[in-house]
């Protein structure tokens, strides 16, 4: 049996790339993988957190409300 792991392939232009880079600095992380696991980890707690109008709320470090649509 193999311990190979899935491996998922996608292509992105160079906004994306730099966006990574910024988030791997942002969330303390080496590598492309650790980024979408926590971005991921993000994503799911906000839909499993949002109001029935599909937001959600984010306070910043400002203490400023920043009001989120998930769909839309």
């Amino acid at each position: 049996m193999s311990d190979k792991k899935p491996q998922i392939n996608f292509t992105v232009n160079g906004d994306t790339l730099a966006l990574l880079e910024e988030l791997k600095e942002a969330f303390g992380v080496e590598t492309n993988t650790a980024v979408l696991k926590r971005a991921l980890a993000i994503a799911r707690l906000a839909a499993k957190n949002q109001r029935e109008d599909h937001t959600i709320s984010l306070v910043g470090k400002d203490e400023v409300r920043r009001d989120i649509v998930l769909n839309g």
